[in-house]
């Protein structure tokens, strides 16, 4: 469980750690910026910035997992400066590099919201869907499709949840039976929880039929 006042001030901290990157890079000043993101990162991980970006999301994980719990507060930090230096990368043309940076402050902002989703404010949610946005033109890897099906799921946008699994299922027909289960899941909401997820129950019905067949 997060710690309530030490991570509202680790919010504020990086809202300032944001407005001053902001403002480095309407005038072009990247180094600079990116300087102000090493500091960041060493103060409140105890990493260089390099390292951070270096780091598999898998080592980044292993790293905040404090055994009693997960390190949310330090998982905010790294999630957060990596999804500024990916937008830097971008500005400068690095695309390679954005894709990958940014990619992996997607998989740590979905780590934060499957820890403590009732914790998070709504912005959490808008930076990751911004981030889908931004790696829309990408084919993305197995497992971080599989963490935005489960994203979209616990967020009740259920039509977009069944539009990831139908392309997981394409790569990995292990998931036939998550699919069994998430049609099972919905059958048991209610008609307006469903038409808010844009899945009204003829469709969640026709699915579960679809993937019944597909798991014999």
């Amino acid at each position: 469980m997060i710690t309530r006042d030490y991570f509202l001030r680790m919010i504020q901290m990086l809202a300032q750690v944001l407005g001053r990157v902001l403002g480095l890079r309407e005038t072009k000043q990247y180094d600079e910026a990116y300087d102000v993101i090493r500091q960041t990162s060493r103060q409140f991980l105890g990493i260089d910035a390099k390292l951070l970006n270096t780091l598999s999301v898998a080592e980044l994980i292993r790293l905040l997992d404090l055994g009693d719990r997960f390190d949310v507060e330090k998982c905010v930090v790294a999630a957060e400066l990596l999804r500024m230096t990916g937008e830097l990368e971008e500005l400068q043309g690095k695309h390679d590099d954005s894709y990958q940076t940014s990619a992996k402050s997607l998989n740590l902002f979905l780590e934060l919201l499957f820890h403590e989703t009732g914790a998070m404010p709504k912005e959490f949610f808008e930076k990751v869907d911004h981030l889908v946005k931004s790696l829309s033109s990408y084919d993305l890897p197995l497992e971080l499709q599989q963490k935005l099906f489960r994203y979209y799921d616990l967020s009740g946008r259920y039509a977009m949840a069944e539009d990831i699994l139908f392309d997981i299922v394409g790569e990995d027909p292990g998931m036939v039976s998550e699919g069994v289960r998430f049609y099972e899941r919905l059958k048991g909401k209610t008609d307006e929880d469903l038409i808010r997820g844009n899945l009204p129950r003829d469709e969640v019905d026709a699915g579960l039929i679809e993937f019944t067949k597909r798991a014999v």
